[in-house]
C-alpha cells in the first residue's frame, strides 16, 4: 500500500521524494528491528500480542492515512502504528504455526504461512491502485473493512499456541545450539539480498533489453507466482526427503537459472525467470522450519530474526548493489547475484542439522 501511494504523494500532494520514501522506509525499519524484540519477549516472558490485534493495528494505521494526507507528522505516526502491528504479527503467528505443526508437516504448514504473506505483497499494490483510482486517497479508509473482518475471523477461530511447552521440553533436552542457526540466518540474509535486488533491478534490465514496461512487470509478477509454487513444493518435499537437502538443492539450482536470465533472450529468458523464481523461493519457508526445530525454545525470537532482520538486512544489501550499478552498470550488479547465491548455498550446507530432523 505504501509503495503504491508514492506517485500520489509526490505528484498530487506535493511531498518531496524524501518525504514520500520515508513512509515505507520507516515501516520497514521499525517492523524489522522490533520483530526479534517482541519474539524474545514471547519466548522469555510469555508476552504475546494477539494476531487479531496485530491485524487491526496494521490495517487501521494504513487506512487512517486517507484522512491525514495533509498532516505529514500524523502520517508518520500512523505508519509507526502499522509497523508495530507488523512487528507483533510475525512472531505471534509463527508461534501458532509451530504449535500446530509436527515433524511430518512442519515444512508444508510453514510454507502455507509464508505463501499467504507473499500473495498479500503481490496483491497489495493492485488493491491500492484500484481503491485510489476509484475514490482517491480518502478511499483508503475503506480498507478498515478487510482489517476488521480478518481480526474477527482470528478471534472466532483462535489457534492456541504451545510455545511455552516446547520451551520447557527444549530446556530439559539441552540440545539447542546457536551456530547452525547463525549459518542459516546469514545464508537467508544473502538470499534476501538477491530476492529484493532481483525485484528491484530486473524490470529495468528487461526494459533496457527491449521489453515494454508492461511486459517486464508481468514477467516479475510471473516470477513471484512461480516462487509461490516453489515454496509450496519446497515445504512439501522437505517433509518427505529432508529439509537440508531441499534447501541446498533448490538454492544451487537457482544459480544456473539466474545465469540463463542474463545469457538468453525471448522464450528461454522467460523460462529462466520462472525457474529462478521457483527454485530460489523454494527454500525460504524450509529454512525457517529448520531454525524452529533447532531452537524450539526460541520460536518467537527466531521468527523475528528471519522475518524481520534477515529481510531488512537483505534490503540494505540492495543499496550496495545500487552503488555497483551506478559505478559499473546494471549488468555488473546482476552478475554478482549468482555468487551471493552460491555463498548462501555453502552456508546452508555447513549447517549442522541432525539426521533425525532431516
Amino acid at each position: 500500500m505504501l509503495m503504491a501511494l508514492q506517485p500520489l504523494l509526490i505528484t498530487t500532494l506535493g511531498y518531496s521524494y524524501v518525504q514520500a520514501a520515508l513512509l515505507p522506509v520507516m515501516h520497514s525499519l521499525i517492523s524489522s528491528l522490533l520483530q526479534p524484540v517482541f519474539g524474545s519477549l514471547a519466548d522469555k516472558r510469555g508476552f504475546r500480542v494477539s494476531v487479531a490485534v496485530s491485524i487491526l493495528l496494521s490495517g487501521c494505521g494504513i487506512a487512517v492515512l486517507g484522512l491525514l494526507s495533509n498532516h505529514y507528522l500524523a502520517m508518520l505516526g500512523c505508519v509507526a502504528i502499522a509497523s508495530v502491528g507488523a512487528a507483533t504479527f510475525h512472531p505471534g503467528a509463527l508461534c501458532k504455526v509451530a504449535s500446530i505443526a509436527v515433524l511430518s508437516n512442519r515444512g508444508r504448514l510453514t510454507s502455507f504461512f509464508i505463501v499467504g504473506g507473499n500473495l498479500g505483497h503481490a496483491l497489495g499494490p493492485i488493491l491500492a491502485g484500484i481503491v485510489i483510482t476509484a475514490g482517491g486517497l480518502s478511499a483508503i479508509t475503506w480498507l478498515l473493512i478487510p482489517a476488521v473482518i480478518g481480526a474477527l475471523l482470528l478471534l472466532i477461530r483462535p489457534i492456541p499456541d504451545t510455545c511455552p511447552v516446547a520451551a520447557r521440553q527444549a530446556e530439559s533436552d539441552g540440545e539447542e545450539n546457536w551456530k547452525p542457526v547463525i549459518l542459516l540466518f546469514t545464508g537467508s540474509t544473502l538470499r534476501s539480498w538477491v530476492t529484493v535486488g532481483t525485484m528491484t533491478f530486473l524490470p529495468t534490465y528487461l526494459v533496457l533489453n527491449g521489453y515494454p514496461l508492461l511486459e517486464a512487470t508481468f514477467f516479475i509478477s510471473s516470477m513471484l507466482l512461480a516462487g509461490v509454487v516453489g515454496q509450496l513444493a519446497g515445504g512439501y518435499f522437505s517433509d518427505r526427503v529432508g529439509r537440508k537437502p531441499v534447501v541446498i538443492a533448490t538454492t544451487l539450482c537457482s544459480i544456473p537459472a539466474f545465469a540463463a536470465i542474463l545469457l538468453t533472450n525471448d522464450a528461454l529468458q522467460i523460462f529462466a525467470i520462472l525457474c529462478f523464481g521457483f527454485f530460489l523461493w523454494a527454500s525460504f519457508s524450509v529454512t525457517i522450519a529448520m531454525a524452529h526445530e533447532l531452537m524450539p525454545s526460541k520460536i518467537g525470537l527466531i521468527s523475528g530474526l528471519f522475518m524481520g532482520i534477515a529481510m531488512g538486512a537483505g534490503g540494505l544489501g540492495v543499496s550496495v548493489s545500487s552503488a555497483i550499478a551506478d559505478q559499473f552498470g546494471l549488468t555488473a550488479t546482476l552478475s554478482v547475484f549468482p555468487f551471493l547465491i552460491l555463498l548462501a548455498a555453502l552456508l546452508f550446507s555447513a549447517v549442522g542439522y541432525p539426521r533425525r530432523l532431516s
